[in-house]
């Protein structure tokens, strides 16, 4: 009985502090991701989202962590369609379409 409940509270013990570190990743993923200006950007970034955004009107620019990559996204309004493009620090093209 008393191994019974020693193996019972070890493994409580275990999936909790699991549970505690799983929500601190969560956590701590969502706290790199940074509002930032369109100056903020990279000088491989800044020129190619500004022309991709011309005419449209920037509704917010971040800086964010995808898979421990920096990404940055731009999401903007084009003719009343929420758009959003990301691109990768060196200025590659990631995604672009509908937010």
């Amino acid at each position: 009985m008393v191994m019974c409940f020693r193996t019972g509270a070890a493994i409580a013990v275990f999936l909790s502090g699991a549970l505690a570190l799983s929500g601190c990743a969560f956590y701590g993923e969502r706290e790199r991701d940074k509002v930032i200006t369109m100056n903020d950007l990279p000088a491989a970034v800044r020129p190619l989202a500004e022309k991709e955004v011309a005419g449209g009107k920037i509704i917010e620019v971040e800086k964010e962590m995808e898979d421990g990559t920096i990404v940055y996204s731009i999401t903007y309004d084009d003719a009343g369609k929420k758009m959003e493009i990301e691109y990768s620090e060196d200025g590659k093209l990631l995604t672009k379409g509908n937010e």
